[in-house]
């Protein structure tokens, strides 16, 4: 294939991962859920590629064909290869499904087992939509976690449950006000629909363990999703330095090491302890730039 061959051959290839890396440009610098949620339909849409590019490898010679695609990216798409994408696709969904029916059973598993009894929303923060809910559910462990549980079932307005959800260790550890910076953290999360979007991907992710691609995305929105639900929480109460302490003490006072459900500490391990200084940090850089007079000194 000579080299103008190649280069149009190339070409969807190009624009594919730059319309992913304008997505994720753009993200890093907006809060816009839409481009969240266009960011999550990138992700589903790579998931259903990567699944289709895997089967058509298997299918068609193993090494010997991871060769031909890299000469030859546009074989894929001959109209030969049509059932592979077919397949690929029923793959894709049957993991999306999958992936999508976990996250909620873990979620109503979690209520069911736990039995969480129902909190008082901290006086300062206004009480969101009636369908979301605040429990403590007993373990010694510093935790704190949201999730969206769907009940299509139900009438309209009340098909859907968020939950924020706060370890009893967590409550005996904060004051009032580090408490409220957590919740309105959390609170941060279902108004962005990561209960619903960020849930998911990272399910998506860890059963598609396959593709590293899908793997770094989705810990990408992780972190920049903690990031943004601490911005969220700061501007709801004007104390940075509560949620600091709050992080700091769920981190590294804490007994027992954070689960990598825990949306507080966003991943668990030694990673997950050096994001979580990143993010006390950076608490820490806004409570001295002087935007939050009223925030008291730890």
């Amino acid at each position: 294939m000579s080299g103008t061959g190649i280069a149009v051959a190339y070409l969807p290839v190009l624009v594919w991962v730059g319309l992913g890396t304008g997505l994720l440009i753009a993200y890093r610098r907006s809060a816009s859920p839409t481009v969240f949620r266009l960011a999550a339909v990138f992700l589903g849409t790579w998931a259903v590629l990567a699944t289709t590019v895997l089967l058509w490898v298997l299918t068609n010679g193993g090494a010997a064909a991871v060769v031909l695609l890299v000469r030859s990216p546009l074989t894929l798409f001959e109209e030969r290869f049509l059932e592979v994408w077919l397949f690929g696709a029923v793959g894709a969904f049957a993991v999306f499904l999958t992936a999508f029916l976990l996250s909620q059973a873990v979620g109503r598993g979690f209520l069911r087992l736990l039995r969480p009894r129902e909190l008082p929303w901290p006086g300062a923060l206004s009480r969101p939509a009636p369908s979301t809910v605040l429990l403590a559910f007993p373990s010694r462990r510093a935790e704190a976690f949201t999730f969206t549980l769907l009940r299509p079932m139900r009438p309209a307005g009340q098909r859907r449950r968020d939950v924020v959800l706060v370890s009893e260790g967590l409550l005996e550890q904060l004051t009032p006000e580090e408490t409220e910076a957590v919740v309105a953290h959390e609170l941060g999360h279902i108004r962005e629909l990561d209960g619903r979007y960020l849930t998911f991907i990272r399910t998506l992710a860890r059963m598609m363990r396959w593709d590293p691609v899908l793997a770094y995305l989705a810990d990408a929105l992780t972190r920049r999703e903690e990031f943004r639900a601490d911005l969220d929480a700061v501007e709801l109460t004007g104390r940075p330095r509560a949620l600091a302490r709050a992080l700091y003490k769920a981190s590294v006072l804490g007994p027992g090491r954070p689960r990598t459900l825990a949306g507080l500490l966003g991943t668990g391990g030694k990673r997950g302890r050096v994001e979580t200084m990143k993010r006390i940090r950076r608490l820490v850089a806004l409570a001295e730039s002087g935007r939050y007079p009223e925030d008291p000194g730890a």
